[in-house]
């Protein structure tokens, strides 16, 4: 079985999981390049994984996850898998799914080619599907759960750095608050220091 896995998105100290798990994955199975292949959306998924699993790339994709992705975004990797003209059978999709301002999770979504459609079980329900009609939807699913990938991914990192921001506040209030308490004990022990040796310097004048 040949098998594509797709990062989307990967950017970040929340994303180095997806890295993880790839190559936990690849490892656990014991996946051979030749039959199993990777496309990294954005520079740090090639980055992450160039090192360690340079044999097993197939292609990466630039300039896409620095601002909101767009359905043109998905189009053109999907487009770049098509024209790589590697014959796989099934592709997995990892991505963050979004959850909640503070949950992600890990997930994948499966993506079968037109013939892997063509043998679902119930591709029996459509009338008279020609095989470039399969074609088109295989690579229009491709684009378009790439697209809802790339969309939770965004979600996520906003999520964290919405998070990470709120925390720093809250540690520079912290503090500012103990700086502001330290400097006030100082100013108070100088003044305290002072008044003693005027006091001491006029008792001894008497």
């Amino acid at each position: 079985m040949s098998l594509i896995r797709v990062l989307p998105g990967l950017c970040g100290g929340v994303h180095s999981g997806l890295a993880r798990r790839i190559r936990r994955t690849l490892t656990d199975r014991n996946a051979e390049a030749q039959t199993n292949k990777l496309v990294c959306i954005g520079d740090k998924a090639r980055s992450m994984l160039r090192s360690t699993h340079s044999e097993h790339m197939l292609l990466s994709v630039k300039q896409i996850g620095r601002v909101s992705p767009v359905f043109k975004d998905a189009s053109t990797v999907a487009n770049a898998i098509a024209e790589s003209g590697f014959p796989y059978d099934m592709a997995e999709i990892y991505y963050n799914k979004y959850h909640s301002p503070v949950k992600y999770e890990i997930t994948t979504l499966p993506v079968f080619n037109k013939y892997g459609i063509e043998m679902a079980p119930n591709i029996n329900a459509f009338d008279d599907i020609e095989e470039d009609q399969l074609e088109s939807y295989a690579e229009w699913t491709l684009a378009a759960l790439l697209y809802y990938a790339l969309k939770q991914g965004a979600a996520s990192e906003q999520s964290a750095r919405m998070s990470a921001m709120d925390n720093a506040t809250k540690n520079a209030a912290d503090m500012i608050r103990n700086l502001s308490l330290l400097y006030n004990r100082t100013r108070q022990a100088v003044i305290t220091r002072e008044l003693i040796e005027i006091i001491s310097g006029a008792a001894a004048l008497k």
